[in-house]
């Protein structure tokens, strides 16, 4: 019987594992995964610090799913090795699976920064529903917490320890926040929201040394400053999981190489989602993972796919803030155009990026409504030469008119 094997049991490998049962119904679906739960939303968990939900209630798939689907989930074995020349991967145990067609779909891991003294009891990462579950309990012996990176994943974990009732610091290098998402002047929108919640932010700043015994007491700042902290989140990018093809001789630059069907340099392994590289980018977002891992499995099923990329669309997951950032966020080209419309009073903020006929790129904060229907109208190459004059003047009632 055709046997594939995935890696790894995100979005990508379970996306992937989903198109191939779609069109077989009989080939056996083995996914290898280093954790012991079923398939959850991994960017819920920095919203999932806040809460105090049980660990199913950000379960996408649980294990009756895999079961009725007739995939195999392999939780809590992790792979150590890729064997090309055999078509097979070995497990932890030593034990050798065959394969006909591979995909590594292994996501990437937390970049850790070189910071002295970084080795202490409350120093934490978030990639994973263990990890968060170790910050939340850690969390409730603590009164300070200190976020390093001011990214969507480190806005949004810093909000959750302040709904922990925690006094939250964040530092960021950069000189605004979000800085892959936002521009300037709706970071600052943005910022003075969280500001006025009792959030304190440390710009064009960076950690160098952590002060304490055995567990973290303060941040130290390459400034000098020193900011208490009982728990410190690192949250200042990833870094793709490449170790596994790297070993097996198979391409790597940054991340792993792929073609436009998500092959690898060996035509029977593919890879997708965060550990992947297509046309020199790692998209490193949950909706590219998505569309990746589905036209990595229609491929391995037998129906011929590509990829073209994967429009950057970011939703920032805050109680009572409603941000989305799509596409471009500055005019790259001339002729290209902008319009921008700020109540920073009310928490509004919303820049289109243009070129006279289609959108290009959106940031819409405090505007409920109209981000997704945006990123309709940019995926679907629509014009919107009609409705620029609504836009100019802020109407965006024009988007919820249906077309007659």
């Amino acid at each position: 019987m055709d046997r594939i094997i995935i890696i790894g049991n995100g979005a990508a490998g379970v996306e992937a594992a989903t198109a191939i049962r779609e069109r077989n119904k009989s080939t056996e679906i083995l996914i290898f995964s280093d954790e012991p739960y079923p398939f959850y939303s991994r960017i819920h968990l920095s919203s999932f610090l806040g809460e105090d939900t049980p660990e199913e209630s950000i379960f996408i798939r649980n294990h009756d799913w895999f079961r009725e689907n007739r995939i195999r989930l392999l939780a809590g074995t992790r792979i150590v090795g890729v064997l090309p020349r055999q078509n097979a991967v070995r497990d932890a145990s030593g034990k050798i699976h065959h394969y006909d067609r591979l995909l590594i779909a292994g996501g990437a891991q937390p970049f850790v920064p070189p910071i002295e003294r970084i080795d202490k009891r409350g120093v934490f990462v978030l990639r994973d529903l263990q990890q968060a579950l170790d910050i939340r309990k850690y969390a409730q012996k603590c009164r300070a917490a200190v976020v390093l990176g001011g990214g969507i994943l480190g806005i949004e974990a810093a909000s959750s320890l302040q709904k922990r009732g925690l006094v939250v610091s964040v530092v960021e290098m950069e000189d605004h926040i979000m800085s892959p998402q936002l521009d300037r002047a709706g970071a600052g929108v943005l910022q003075n929201i969280l500001e006025k919640r009792g959030i304190s932010f440390f710009l064009k700043q960076k950690a160098v040394k952590f002060a304490g015994e055995d567990s973290i007491e303060a941040v130290q700042l390459e400034s000098g400053e020193g900011i208490p902290a009982e728990l410190v989140l690192i949250s200042t990018g990833i870094v793709p999981n490449v170790r596994l093809a790297r070993e097996a001789g198979i391409e790597v630059n940054r991340g792993i190489v792929v073609n436009r069907n998500l092959q690898t340099s060996y035509p029977n392994i593919y890879a997708a989602g965060d550990a992947a590289e297509f046309e020199g980018k790692i998209f490193g977002i949950w909706p590219a993972a998505v569309e990746q891992g589905r036209v990595a499995g229609t491929n391995i099923s037998g129906v011929a796919t590509e990829y073209s990329g994967t429009l950057p669309l970011h939703i920032l997951k805050v109680a009572d803030i409603d941000l989305t950032s799509l596409g471009q966020k500055y005019r790259e080209k001339p002729g290209e155009r902008e319009i921008v419309h700020i109540a920073e009073a009310a928490g509004k903020y919303v820049k289109l990026v243009h070129n006279g006929e289609h959108l290009l790129g959106a940031i819409v904060l405090g505007t409920t409504g109209v981000g997704f229907r945006l990123e309709r109208i940019i995926k679907n190459g629509k014009s919107i030469r009609e409705m620029l004059p609504d836009f100019e003047k802020g109407n965006w009632e024009i988007l919820k008119k249906k077309k007659k």
